[in-house]
């Protein structure tokens, strides 16, 4: 399985806005040419298609953008995890211990989160 980059998802979606216009002109010349001809029914049938052409692209355009958020916000946190994995904590908490400041008095109700 090929890795996909953001920008080229980025480039997918900017091409399928592109040709959700370009099936918009398309459908509305063809269906005037056939409106024109006398051919009612069939202008009909052309611009109904082209608008579920238009609207499957712009959805296609919109996943698009959605996945390349969502590989962008993966690879954040990836960065971000690693970075914290790598800084070494001043001293590791017992299970069941909140996390609190070091000068911190203790907590007499034994709360988590520390004095509210």
């Amino acid at each position: 399985m090929e890795h996909v980059k953001t920008r080229e998802l980025l480039v997918a979606a900017r091409v399928a806005e592109a040709l959700v216009y370009a099936a918009g002109i398309a459908g509305v010349v063809a269906g005037g040419l056939l409106f024109r001809g006398g051919e009612e029914a069939f202008a009909v049938v052309a611009w109904l298609l082209t608008f579920v052409a238009g609207a499957a692209l712009r959805l296609a355009a919109w996943a698009a953008r959605a996945l390349a958020e969502l590989l962008e916000r993966i690879r954040n946190m990836e960065d971000d995890i690693a970075r914290m994995a790598a800084q070494p904590r001043d001293r590791p908490s017992q299970p069941g211990e909140p996390d609190r400041a070091p000068d911190a008095p203790p907590d007499p109700y034994r709360r988590w989160g520390g004095w509210h």
